[in-house]
């Protein structure tokens, strides 16, 4: 098993117009993607839709063949991202200038820190003065699957295992925001669980386009990624006390005092604004499908 924590190669190389990570480059040439041109063809791989995927962004899962074992990477792309989006690259201030970019910044920004993410293959990006037209990157398959997907299997008889990762998940988060970063998206599906992996190095944070050093308002952005973990949990399978307990153990194991209780109450109040929020949107999505039958 790969341990998900070692940070991927730094030695970075050029295949092309594209900037790959050294150890990559065959694999790419082999499956046709070695250009930003290549990785613009019409479906590249399994095209991965959702509700609420904006046109000028795509997902792919790809299965990359021919160098050793077949892998599975995904691929986002992106072309003339709006004006929001592109703010959003330049707020970053990580020397990101595209969408792509910001991702694969984030990506060893977070490895080199100790942070186990999703890691890196391959990025390119073309740019008409200051002004991105298309990005892409490449990222390999993380081990394991979502939190949000294991959860939904789980029942009564897995609290064992999943009080045994309290810790873990515990120490990921707060290792992430130590560091400064907020993810900004930090729902269980964003958390990924390799159960034969060992136990501190089985979870594994994916989907870092969000991903913030903020210097302002810094608790209310923890706040935030607090509250999307403390959602998107199962009531029914973690219970108060366990969230009581994970939260002391994000503080580094102190005893909830008078500033751990108000941090509890502040993401106990954000959590309910999440759930109003998705209640409105899913209600709008669901008029939608109304509408058009």
């Amino acid at each position: 098993m790969t341990n998900m924590a070692s940070p991927p190669s730094t030695k970075l190389v050029s295949l092309n117009d594209l900037t790959v990570v050294a150890g990559n480059e065959e694999l790419l040439q082999a499956n046709g993607l070695d250009s930003l041109d290549a990785l613009f063809v019409p479906e590249p791989g399994e095209a991965l839709d959702k509700p609420g995927l904006e046109s000028w962004r795509e997902r792919f899962r790809l299965t990359l063949e021919g160098v050793g074992a077949g892998r599975t990477a995904y691929l986002k792309r992106f072309r003339d991202p709006p004006p929001a989006a592109r703010r959003e690259v330049r707020r970053a201030a990580n020397g990101a200038r595209s969408v792509a970019g910001l991702e694969w910044s984030w990506m060893h920004r977070l490895a080199a820190d100790g942070i186990p993410c999703v890691r890196p293959i391959a990025w390119g990006e073309q740019l008409e003065g200051s002004r991105e037209r298309r990005s892409a990157v490449i990222s390999a398959a993380v081990p394991g699957r979502s939190l949000e997907r294991w959860t939904g299997e789980w029942s009564s008889v897995d609290r064992p295992r999943i009080r045994s990762l309290l810790p873990v998940a515990a120490s990921l988060v707060a290792s992430l925001h130590r560091h400064g970063y907020v993810h900004r998206d930090l729902y269980l599906s964003h958390v990924f669980y390799e159960p034969t992996a060992s136990l501190d190095e089985s979870l594994c944070l994916i989907d870092l386009q969000r991903v913030k050093r903020p210097v302002w308002f810094t608790e209310r952005w923890l706040v935030k990624d607090l509250a999307a973990l403390n959602y998107s949990t199962p009531a029914s399978l973690v219970s108060r006390t366990d969230r009581l307990r994970w939260l002391k153990l994000y503080l580094g194991g102190k005893t909830i005092d008078a500033r751990a209780k108000r941090l509890a109450w502040r993401v106990v109040g954000k959590t309910l604004q999440i759930a109003r929020h998705d209640r409105r949107r899913l209600a709008r999505v669901a008029k939608r499908g109304g509408a058009g039958r």
